[in-house]
């Protein structure tokens, strides 16, 4: 008879194993972002370490400038504010290289692969915590009663900010490398331009329109950068090297070690309405999930619910919602007008019927399995909020979200056709993506040797 584990007294033991956090500088440069001149850094891993892949942090200090008053007593300032999201808003570019090999696709902007992983997977009590204390979860009104040195001379604000989760090579299985056996592993992060950036007006509360409109803010002038950047990450050693030799045993079976990780691929196309079609073309061993979502790109003066995504103004207001007030203009999903949806791989239809927009909800709580679970659920609090902020369409293809088994749809015969097809009725211009979420696999050999299974 088996005995449950709670009666049984047993002691496993790793012998001579320690961990500590060790702290990481960057290569080329500690400053980035528009208002410093630099939009790239890159950071090289430990060599010759056994490290946590998923303990990989960033920390910087984020610094707005805003537009000061047109004139004496104008009361017109507009300040600049830190966008929802934090430092994953302000990425544009995130990859990661291994002895000049690209681990993933380096996909571009990567703060929306961001935004639609937190908006459907991220719960409530993790975005009011975690993400709430470290990576900014909430867009804040500016300080105007204790405003720091910076932010009184800039009218913006300041906020120190850590990035825990990166999205792609550093989410892989199993997450402790050792480090002997890969080439140097470079990571590289480009930044995106100061769109992202929301605002608020002198004497007008956070997400309402200036009381006196700023002659010299069009939605373009307000910038930002990050400073003391520098990262972390957790160093393993096994004394009794155990590990060596599991890598050794493996190695000697297999002929080589098998690391899985996730990446992405994205296409976007521009529309005149709500209803339209987007095509990509994808060849992986494992396609796991599949998204589409859109952002409005038309004026106020041309029925847009808000200005374009690419214009600086005062952040989206997510109305009903539990978990968060306001979103980025940039980072607004939006379903208005569109009537049904569905996507095709190669010709064939999934879902087979076109669902509706609040089916696909459903959509993202059945492929992330969470149908049975009551400790789960998303940042999404209304239905107002999916259809207004957040709305993303989802097909899960895979049948489990453990990443080491490989069990999505398999393209590798051909460069597979997928698209996107939403109809719809309404005529105000947006910007829709297509996002595909695949299985890789770096395949590590003897003396180093590498090479990527997409």
């Amino acid at each position: 008879m088996e005995l449950p584990s709670n009666v049984l007294y047993l002691v496993n033991q790793i012998s001579g194993y320690s961990k500590n956090t060790v702290r990481l500088q960057t290569l080329n440069t500690q400053e980035i972002g528009p208002l410093s001149g630099a939009s790239q850094l890159r950071l090289s891993l430990p060599v010759n370490s056994i490290v946590n892949m998923e303990s990989l942090s960033m920390v910087a200090t984020f610094q707005s400038k805003g537009v000061a008053e047109s004139a004496a007593n104008a009361n017109d300032k507009v300040y600049a504010l830190c966008p929802k999201g934090g430092l994953h808003a302000l990425i544009d570019r995130l990859t990661f290289s291994a002895g000049g090999i690209a681990l993933d696709n380096g996909t571009t902007p990567y703060n929306l692969i961001h935004e639609v992983k937190t908006n459907t997977e991220t719960t409530i009590n993790k975005q009011m915590s975690d993400n709430r204390v470290l990576n900014n979860a909430d867009i804040s009104a500016f300080d105007t009663a204790t405003p720091s040195a910076w932010e009184t001379a800039n009218n913006g604000q300041e906020k120190t900010l850590i990035l825990n989760r990166f999205h792609g090579f550093s989410a892989c299985s199993p997450c402790y490398l050792d480090l002997n056996l890969l080439p140097e592993i470079y990571l590289t992060i480009q930044t995106t331009d100061s769109s992202i950036i929301p605002v608020q007006f002198q004497g007008s509360v956070l997400g309402a329109a200036a009381n006196n409109v700023n002659p010299n803010f069009t939605g373009t002038q307000c910038s930002w950068k990050l400073t003391n950047i520098y990262f972390t990450i957790e160093v393993v050693s096994f004394a009794s090297g155990m590990l060596d030799m599991m890598n050794e045993r493996l190695m000697n079976e297999k002929g080589s070690l098998d690391i899985v990780y996730p990446q992405y691929q994205m296409f976007s196309t521009d529309l005149s309405g709500s209803g339209g079609t987007i095509r990509g073309s994808v060849s992986t061993m494992s396609l796991d999930r599949v998204y589409a979502f859109a952002r409005n790109s038309a004026t106020v003066a041309n029925s847009g619910p808000y200005e374009p995504y690419f214009t600086q103004q005062q952040p989206v207001k997510c109305e009903d919602n539990t978990s968060f007030a306001f979103q980025n203009a940039a980072t607004n999903f939006i379903s208005d007008g569109l009537t049904d949806w569905s996507f095709k791989v190669n010709n064939s239809p999934f879902p087979l019927y076109k669902p509706t927009p609040l089916e696909a909800y459903n959509y993202v709580v059945n492929g992330n399995h969470r149908s049975y679970m009551d400790c789960k659920g998303s940042l999404i609090g209304s239905q107002k909020t999916w259809l207004n902020n957040c709305w993303t369409a989802m097909v899960n293809l895979c049948h489990s979200d453990d990443i080491t088994l490989i069990s999505g749809l398999d393209l590798r015969s051909i460069n597979s056709q997928i698209a996107f097809e939403g109809t719809g009725s309404t005529g105000t211009a947006r910007q829709l993506f297509m996002l595909t979420q695949q299985s890789s696999i770096a395949r590590v050999g003897g003396g180093r040797a590498l090479a990527v299974v997409a």
